[in-house]
């Protein structure tokens, strides 16, 4: 079961996840200045939620499970 295909999706799921949770943690940190943030936080979290779920859904079908049509 722990085939390379597996392996990096792990680790993509992992990283997505470390990115969204290091940004929620940006995000809710109190800001010292009123400049603007040079990456905005918000699409950033969605987008790598998106990645992570998608990961997700991958490591399931690779377990076996039918997820689609």
């Amino acid at each position: 079961m722990l085939t390379t295909n597996f392996i990096i999706t792990v680790l993509v799921l992992l990283a997505a996840l470390a990115v969204a949770a290091r940004m929620v943690i940006i995000e809710k940190r109190p800001r010292t200045s009123i400049n603007p943030r040079l990456i905005p936080t918000t699409p950033v979290i969605v987008i790598a939620g998106f990645v992570a779920f998608l990961a997700l859904i991958h490591l399931i079908n690779l377990a076996g499970v039918h997820t689609g049509r």
